[in-house]
């Protein structure tokens, strides 16, 4: 075999294993939901690791409750402690707020502001009353607020503003963060 074809077959080997090792595991736009670096997230004993607040409902559905997850520095994102809340507890203690098959489909910061873009499933799958909008506006709002530069978050569905979740609460305007609601 010539030398050359050697060194393109070895290149091309190169390249393939190179791309099959890459890392997708960061929050891409458009909604990846997959949370990164799982096995550093729970590992107690990570050096650096800082913990996140991320807030679910409590079993009675009358407060919250912050459960804490250790990420990588690189990792501590909003966009990774909104996906931990649309994925749920891991404690039995605690019960999502999120309405099944939500899904983020953007986020920015401006002026301290978290524009925070769900799918429709969030009002389509809604289906608790005023207590549970309220709980789940919070869960948003508080988790999101734990990170210093966020003070309000602006709910959007499928990049529109609107009235409501679920017919209760009004989130045509940023929403601050609720402390009476934590347990």
């Amino acid at each position: 075999m010539p030398n050359i074809l050697k060194k393109y077959l070895l290149l091309m080997l190169m390249l393939l294993l190179v791309a099959g090792c890459a890392d997708n595991s960061s929050p891409k736009p458009g909604g990846n939901t997959a949370v990164p670096n799982q096995n550093n997230q729970q590992n107690q004993s990570q050096p650096n690791a800082i913990k996140m607040k991320v807030y679910f409902a409590t079993t009675d559905a009358m407060n919250l409750s912050a459960e804490t997850f250790n990420y990588a520095p690189q990792d501590y994102t909003p966009q990774n402690a909104l996906i931990r809340l649309i994925q749920g507890p891991k404690s039995s203690n605690l019960i999502s707020v999120m309405p099944q098959g939500t899904e983020l489909l953007g986020f920015y910061i401006k002026n301290n502001i978290a524009y925070v873009n769900f799918n429709d499933k969030l009002r389509k799958n809604y289906g608790g009353g005023s207590a549970g909008e309220i709980l789940l506006v919070a869960a948003i709002t508080n988790t999101l607020t734990e990170f210093d530069q966020i003070k309000k978050v602006q709910i959007l569905v499928e990049g529109k503003k609107v009235d409501t979740i679920g017919g209760h609460i009004d989130v045509r305007e940023p929403v601050g963060r609720s402390d009476d609601l934590i347990k």
